[in-house]
């Protein structure tokens, strides 16, 4: 309930009095939500507002004939 709630590795750790927080990886962490897709695109968000920042207009604008 509380991986299941949002709680981090912590939390669970000193809730369910486990010595460390690996025992609680290694008995829980396969309900941890993947955070792949999550953090790719944090990160995409975060390339694409630099760059789009330093952009030189002149140069990445379409032209349209």
């Amino acid at each position: 309930m509380l991986i299941a709630s949002g709680a981090d590795v912590k939390v669970v750790q000193h809730r369910l009095r486990h010595a460390s927080a690996k025992t609680t990886l290694d008995t829980y962490g396969h309900l941890w939500p993947d955070t792949d897709e999550s953090t790719r695109s944090a990160v995409e968000r975060i390339m694409s507002a630099r760059f789009q920042d330093h952009a030189d207009p002149v140069r990445t604008s379409q032209v349209i004939d």
